[in-house]
C-alpha cells in the first residue's frame, strides 16, 4: 500500500481515502458539527454585533430599542425567573403541539381513506385556515379561565392546519407501482398505511414539525398575554405595562433561545430519520 501511495503522490493525484491511512477518532463527527454549527454562530455574532453597534453609536433610547448587552445583563441577573416562566410556556406549547398532532393525523387518515370524510372535513379545515386564530385568544381566556387550558387550545389551533395539510400530502405521496404491488398481494389497508404511507409521509411530517414547533410557542405566548399568571407572555405583558424594556427583551430572548433549541433538536432527528430519503422537501 505504501508503494501505491507513493505513486499517487509522485503524480500529484489526490490520495484515495483507502490509502490515506486511518483518520483520528471522531474527526468526521467533529467536522460535521463545525460545518453545521459554525455558520449559525457567525450569523448570530454579526446580527447581535451590528445590533449592539447600532444602538450604542446612533444613541437610540432604551425605551425604543435595548442593546443586546443590556438584555444579557438582565438575563444574568435573574436566570431562574426567566427559566421557570419559560418552562411554563414550554409545557403549554408542548401539550398544544401534541393535541394538534394527534387530531390532525387522525383527520388526515380519515380523509385519505374516505372520500366522504374528505368532503366533510375540507370545509372545516378551510374555516380554520382563513380564521385569524390569534384573535380567538381573548374569548378563549374568558371561556377556559386562568389555567393552562386556553394556552394549550391556542397552541393546538395555530398548529393544526400545517400538520393536517402536510399529513395529507405525505400520506398521498406514495409510489403508485408499489401501491399496486401491495394491492395485488391482498395487503390490508392497515399494512399499506404502515408500510407505505407512513414512511413516505415522514419528510412532510417532520417539515411540518419544524414549522409547528415555533407556531406552538407563539400560540401559547399570545394566549398568555390576555389571561395568565405565569409564562413568558405574562412577563412581556406585565413588563411592557411598567415600561421595563430590559425585562421585555430578556423574555423575548428567552423565547428565541427556546425556539432555536427546539427547532435544532427537530432538525437533528429529521436528518437521522431521513437518511434513506432521496429527496427532502426542506432541502435540509
Amino acid at each position: 500500500m505504501s508503494g501505491n501511495r507513493a505513486r499517487f503522490l509522485r503524480r500529484g493525484d489526490t490520495v484515495p481515502a483507502a490509502l490515506a491511512g486511518p483518520r483520528p477518532p471522531g474527526a468526521g463527527w467533529l467536522r460535521r458539527v463545525v460545518r453545521t454549527v459554525l455558520p449559525g454562530i457567525v450569523a448570530f455574532a454579526l446580527l447581535f454585533g451590528g445590533w449592539e453597534f447600532g444602538v450604542r453609536y446612533t444613541h437610540i433610547p432604551a425605551t425604543e430599542l435595548v442593546a443586546p448587552s443590556a438584555i444579557f445583563r438582565e438575563l444574568w441577573r435573574a436566570p431562574g425567573f426567566f427559566a421557570s416562566n419559560a418552562w411554563v410556556t414550554l409545557q403549554e406549547a408542548f401539550w398544544g403541539f401534541l393535541v394538534a398532532f394527534g387530531v390532525s393525523i387522525t383527520a388526515a387518515v380519515l380523509v385519505v381513506h374516505s372520500k366522504v370524510m374528505d368532503r366533510a372535513l375540507s370545509p372545516i379545515v378551510v374555516m380554520f385556515q382563513v380564521t385569524p386564530i390569534l384573535a380567538l385568544a381573548p374569548p378563549l381566556a374568558v371561556w377556559l379561565g386562568l389555567g393552562p387550558q386556553p394556552k394549550i387550545v391556542m397552541a393546538a389551533l395555530v398548529t393544526f392546519v400545517p400538520f393536517f395539510t402536510n399529513a395529507i400530502v405525505g400520506f398521498r405521496a406514495i409510489d403508485p407501482a408499489t401501491y399496486e404491488v401491495m394491492r395485488s398481494v391482498n395487503a390490508s389497508k392497515l399494512e399499506i398505511f404502515l408500510r407505505l404511507r407512513v414512511p413516505h409521509s415522514l419528510p412532510y411530517l417532520l417539515a411540518a414539525t419544524r414549522v409547528c414547533t415555533g407556531l406552538a410557542l407563539i400560540g401559547a405566548v399570545v394566549a398568555e398575554f390576555f389571561n395568565s399568571s405565569a409564562g413568558l407572555g405574562n412577563i412581556i405583558s406585565a413588563a411592557q405595562s411598567l415600561q421595563q424594556q430590559n425585562v421585555v427583551w430578556a423574555a423575548i430572548f428567552t423565547l428565541i433561545l427556546l425556539g432555536v433549541v427546539l427547532v435544532g433538536a427537530v432538525t437533528v432527528v429529521q436528518h437521522r430519520l431521513l437518511r434513506w430519503a432521496e429527496v427532502d422537501p426542506d432541502n435540509t
